[in-house]
C-alpha cells in the first residue's frame, strides 16, 4: 500500500464514519463539561511571615536562614525552639488546635463545625451531604484532615515563610489562615515562656539553697564564738576554723550573687516573652479564585474526542499499512523478484 493509497483509504473511512466520530466527541466534551460544573470554586490566601529575632538570639552566619530552617547548621526557627516552622504548621497538633478555635463573629462555633457547614453550602451536586461527626474528638480529627488538604507551608527563595490555604469560601479562608498564624506564634511564645519559667524556678531554688547555706555558716560562727568565750582566740587552733568558715561564706556569697543575677535575668525573659514572628503579607481578600471553566473543558473534550475516535476508526488501516511496510523492510518487495518468461508467463 502506497502513501497515496493510505491517504485515500483514511479519507474514505472517515467519510463513512464522520457521524460516529462527532457523536463520540460530543459525549467526551459533555463529560468534561459535567466534570467542570461539579467542581466547587476555591479561594486561596497567601501570608508571608518573617521572624522578630535579634542577632543576640541567633549566632548563625545567616540569621534568617537559620530561623526559617533553611540552614544546614541550624534548622530551628529560634534558639529556644527545636522544631522547624514548616513542620510546626503542617503538624497534626497545630491543625487540630486550629480546628478547635471558636470564632466569636460566627456564632462562637469552632472552625471544625464551620467547616462542615461550609462544605455543605458549597458542595457540588455530585458530592453527598457531610454529616456532623458523632462526637467532638471525631469532629476535630476530621477537620484536621480537611485542613491538611488545603494547607501549604513553604520557604521561598528569599528565605521567608509563606503560608497558603485553599478553601471554598473567602470567609473561612480568612478565619483559618489567621488561626494558623496565631497558633504558630503562640507556640513559640509559650515555648520561650516555659523555658524562662523553668530557668526562673531553678534560679530561685538555687538562691534559697545558698541562702540556707550562708545561714548555717553564720550559726556555726556563732556557736564557735560561744565556745571560745573564755579562751585565747588569738591562738592558731581557735583562729583557723573561724577563718575557714569566713572564707567559705565569702565563696558562697559570690555564688549567691550570681544566682540572684540569673534569677533576675530569667524573670526579665519571662516578662518580655513576645511573638517571634511578624506577618508581612496578611491573608486578606481579594483571594486567588480558581474554578473549572465549562467552555474550556468542553472545547478540550471535543478536540480530544475528534482525535481519539478518528484514530479508533482508522486504526485498522494504519495497522495494515504498518504491517505491509514492515514486511517490505524485512523481505523486500515481492513484485520486484518476479521474472517474465519469453512466452509472457510469470515464472
Amino acid at each position: 500500500m502506497s502513501s497515496q493509497e493510505l491517504t485515500t483509504a483514511i479519507f474514505l473511512r472517515l467519510k463513512r464514519t464522520w457521524a460516529y466520530i462527532i457523536v463520540g466527541a460530543l459525549v467526551i466534551g459533555a463529560g468534561l463539561v459535567f466534570y467542570a460544573l461539579q467542581k466547587p470554586v476555591t479561594f486561596t490566601s497567601t501570608a508571608s511571615i518573617f521572624p522578630l529575632t535579634s542577632t543576640s538570639e541567633n549566632t548563625s552566619s545567616s540569621m534568617l536562614s537559620a530561623l526559617m530552617g533553611n540552614n544546614q547548621n541550624s534548622i530551628n526557627f529560634s534558639e529556644d525552639a527545636s522544631i522547624n516552622i514548616v513542620e510546626l504548621a503542617q503538624s497534626r497538633t497545630t491543625r487540630e488546635e486550629v480546628a478547635g478555635i471558636r470564632v466569636s463573629e460566627m456564632g462562637n462555633k469552632t472552625i471544625a463545625e464551620l467547616l462542615v457547614k461550609d462544605i455543605n453550602d458549597h458542595r457540588s451536586f455530585l458530592e453527598p451531604e457531610m454529616k456532623m461527626p458523632p462526637n467532638e474528638y471525631a469532629l476535630i480529627t476530621w477537620a484536621g484532615d480537611v485542613l491538611k488538604d488545603g494547607l501549604s507551608a513553604t520557604i521561598n527563595k528569599n528565605n521567608s515563610f509563606v503560608l497558603t490555604y485553599t478553601g471554598r469560601s473567602p470567609e473561612m479562608v480568612r478565619v483559618i489562615s489567621y488561626g494558623f498564624i496565631d497558633k504558630i506564634s503562640t507556640f513559640y511564645v509559650d515555648l520561650k515562656r516555659e523555658k524562662a519559667k523553668r530557668d526562673f524556678e531553678f534560679a530561685t531554688s538555687k538562691v534559697d539553697s545558698l541562702r540556707g547555706v550562708m545561714n548555717s555558716k553564720d550559726q556555726k560562727l556563732i556557736e564557735m564564738d560561744k565556745t571560745t568565750m573564755f579562751t585565747n582566740t588569738g591562738k592558731l587552733e581557735f583562729r583557723v576554723p573561724t577563718e575557714n568558715l569566713i572564707a567559705e561564706k565569702q565563696m558562697i556569697r559570690a555564688q549567691y550573687a550570681n544566682a540572684i543575677a540569673n534569677q533576675q535575668n530569667a524573670a526579665y525573659k519571662l516578662q518580655k516573652a513576645t511573638p517571634v514572628i511578624k506577618v508581612l503579607d496578611k491573608p486578606e481578600p481579594p483571594y486567588k479564585k480558581e474554578s473549572k471553566s465549562p467552555t474550556v473543558y468542553g472545547t478540550i473534550g471535543l478536540i480530544m474526542g475528534l482525535i481519539l475516535f478518528s484514530l479508533l476508526f482508522v486504526s485498522g488501516i494504519l495497522l495494515r499499512f504498518m504491517k505491509d511496510e514492515t514486511s517490505k523492510a524485512i523481505f523486500g518487495n515481492p513484485d520486484s523478484k518476479k521474472v517474465v518468461a519469453p512466452t509472457g508467463n510469470i515464472l
